[in-house]
């Protein structure tokens, strides 16, 4: 048995072999940003921190990978409350009924029901510039004009600011909306007129995403639905049109990631584009022997992926991919080899450098997760050496492996971030993978190849025929008992365990990889830290949940709206509430007002207040009152988001503020 002195000095030389310890350091400059996010205040001290750090990687040499470390990750602070304290955001300060709104369309997106707009250039009546957010989204339904990006509009528009989270460690739309500079959101009304139509001497990106949505409109005008939806989300990223029973079931089967642009895409599109013109060059006998043809091939295989990036909308999935794609042509235009996880950390910390935001979405957290731990299996040396493709039976094995890996990685990251997980999206991709590689895939690089001479139908009709296969394999699957099943979510501090020992599993390349994980089972463990609220009240009191008999009820409000749907998933109890208005004794209501659990009341009026004041613990009101003892009154006209309330001796009451911290997003 190794003594103590023994044992450290073993681990200390498996650290110095281990080749993948490298490639650990750039995850320094992310955990500097993921802790900016998980700070309770803007720290305005961290320039200060940056300056001793990098005095202490200076003057240090026995530390000096330590103060190297600690360098990166001020840096990674620094640099993420830097970007943060540029950003000119105008959010709306209240919620306002329909009023004249004009602007100028940034993006349409189709929808299920009708189109959702993002509107710039604003201007709402009633409200000065300063207080009119710089954009907004409004969604439409019903008969609308023909619009087109560029185009200045003037509707009447109902709107609200974006709320904050709804649950505690669930996301927040309003730092989502605040990183995209979007002050305001809600819904417009009919009609929309055109005050000025799109010009071509707009700029290149406007004529771009013109383009885009044109290819949208006729992807969804060519196929019917829902098969168009998924169709335009395959080819445009523009997945919004996809009814949601039909999302609910590709969900159920986790196969919404098959329609989220990323690697399989990328690498068909460049693999197509770059045999297609290596096999042009090989017909022109003097050109295409030359070592110098394949290096041009790389190149014009990279404009043509750059297009296609863009066409996209440069989804966080799609710009992984397309960074590391751009790392193998380039190493292929200068004939040098490129090693797929240094590519994808760089392609991490590049999309980091020109947003941090993306470190908490989703697409981000999933899409890099996934790709890291397949890596990693895939270039084992085990699997290098035993994985062979000469039977079916064994290639169907190979897709089972990569998906049983792809869903391990994920599985806590999807349950933090969406509260559900798919026992049997194993099953699903098993299935689907074959119909994605060689019917899906290949029909998007055809489109495009067939898009210049007008005959990209041909690929849109083919392609079709996966699609079904998709719905019917998702229909199928989401039949299936327990099909989702909704978690509570794991904390933040829980997910970034599980994050840095997915790393430390997947980088490393000696035994010390495998105490990574210890980290991830701790981290997935944090979820028995977390206690749900007895009770939640949105914002003006539209929609109440409480917790009854260890079951949650809404006792207000439609279960059918988008807070209520949050509370469901959140509170693991599925994707509604149940409608409970009685639930005597722990939710009762007359014509003065509602009591929970004996000790919080919701008056109607200043009327009922008297007998609160002397029998409850707290008051919330929309608007303010006083009581003439010390009960505590809240009044939740002023809040945007919703309230949490935790019984004991003490009511312990948080609000969507409380979770966000005192942030820029969160005014």
């Amino acid at each position: 048995m190794l003594t103590r002195k023994e044992l450290l000095a073993q681990i200390l030389m498996d650290w110095r072999a281990d080749e993948g310890r490298g490639l650990l350091t750039p995850l320094w400059f992310i955990a500097g940003i993921a802790l900016y996010f998980a700070l309770p205040s803007e720290p305005d001290y961290a320039p200060y921190f940056l300056l001793v750090a990098a005095i202490a990687w200076f003057f240090t040499k026995r530390l000096r990978s330590a103060s190297y470390a600690f360098l990166l990750l001020m840096i990674g602070l620094s640099w993420a409350t830097f970007y943060t304290a540029h950003i000119e955001h105008r959010m709306l300060e209240r919620a306002i009924t329909p009023r004249p709104v004009t602007g100028v369309i940034d993006e349409i997106e189709p929808t299920a029901k009708g189109i959702r707009i993002t509107l710039s250039q604003v201007t709402i009546a009633g409200f000065n510039p300063e207080q009119t957010p710089r954009r907004i989204r409004v969604a439409m339904r019903g008969e609308l004009p023909e619009l087109m990006i560029g185009d200045g509009v003037k509707l009447n528009a109902g709107m609200l600011p974006p709320m904050g989270p709804a649950m505690p460690h669930s996301f927040d739309f309003a730092r989502y909306f605040f990183f995209r500079d979007i002050g305001a959101v809600g819904y417009g009304l009919n009609p929309i007129t055109v005050t000025k139509h799109a010009t071509d001497g707009e700029g290149w990106s406007a004529m771009w995403a013109r383009w885009r949505h044109a290819l949208t409109q006729n992807i969804m005008h060519t196929l019917p639905s829902p098969h168009n939806g998924i169709a335009a989300g395959l080819i445009t990223g523009e997945d919004a049109a996809i009814p949601p029973e039909v999302h609910d079931q590709l969900w159920a089967a986790n196969l919404l990631h098959v329609i989220a642009i990323s690697g399989a895409h990328m690498v068909v599109i460049s693999g197509i584009a770059f045999i297609g013109l290596r096999l042009l060059f090989l017909a022109i006998p003097t050109f295409g022997q030359r070592p110098i043809a394949k290096q041009i091939a790389a190149a014009f295989t990279l404009i043509a992926l750059t297009a296609y990036l863009l066409i996209t909308g440069m989804m966080l999935s799609a710009t992984r991919a397309y960074i590391m794609m751009a790392f193998v042509l380039g190493a292929v235009m200068l004939a040098r080899n490129v090693q797929p996880m240094r590519s994808l950390i760089l392609a991490a910390v590049l999309m980091l450098i020109i947003d941090p935001s993306d470190l908490l979405e989703p697409g981000f957290q999933l899409s890099f997760a996934a790709t890291m731990a397949i890596i990693a299996f895939v270039f084992s040396r085990d699997l290098a050496e035993q994985t062979t493709w000469r039977t079916p039976l064994k290639y169907l094995g190979w897709l089972l492996m990569v998906s049983v890996v792809a869903e391990a990685s994920t599985a806590p990251l999807v349950i933090h971030q969406f509260n559900t997980l798919s026992p049997y999206g194993v099953l699903a991709n098993t299935i689907l993978s074959p119909v994605v590689a060689i019917i899906i895939m290949p029909m998007v690089a055809l489109y495009f190849l067939l898009l210049p001479i007008g005959l990209e139908s041909i690929a849109l009709h083919v392609m079709w025929v996966g699609i079904e296969a998709m719905l019917r394999v998702a229909a199928n699957v989401s039949e299936l008992p327990h099909a989702l099943i909704f978690i509570k979510a794991i904390p933040n501090w829980g997910a970034a365990l599980f994050a840095f020992g997915l790393a430390w599993l997947c980088i490393l390349s000696t035994r010390m990889r495998y105490t990574g994980i210890i980290v991830m089972v701790l981290g997935i463990a944090s979820i028995s830290t977390v206690r749900l609220p007895d009770m939640l009240i949105a914002s003006g009191l539209n929609q109440i949940a409480l917790r009854s008999e260890g079951a949650y009820h809404l006792v207000r409000g439609r279960a059918e709206s988008l807070v209520p749907e949050l509370w469901a998933n959140g509170t693991a109890t599925g994707q509604t509430l149940p409608y409970t208005p009685k639930l005597a004794p722990d939710w009762r209501c007359d014509k003065l007002g509602c009591v929970a659990f004996e000790r919080i009341a919701l008056p109607y009026s200043d009327l009922a207040l008297l007998n609160d004041c002397n029998a409850s613990d707290v008051i919330f009101m929309k608007y303010g009152a006083k009581c003439l003892n010390d009960t505590r009154i809240i009044e939740t006209y002023k809040m945007n988001g919703t309230i949490g309330i935790w019984l004991g001796d003490e009511l312990r009451i948080e609000t969507s503020r409380d979770w966000q911290g005192n942030r820029p997003w969160s005014d």
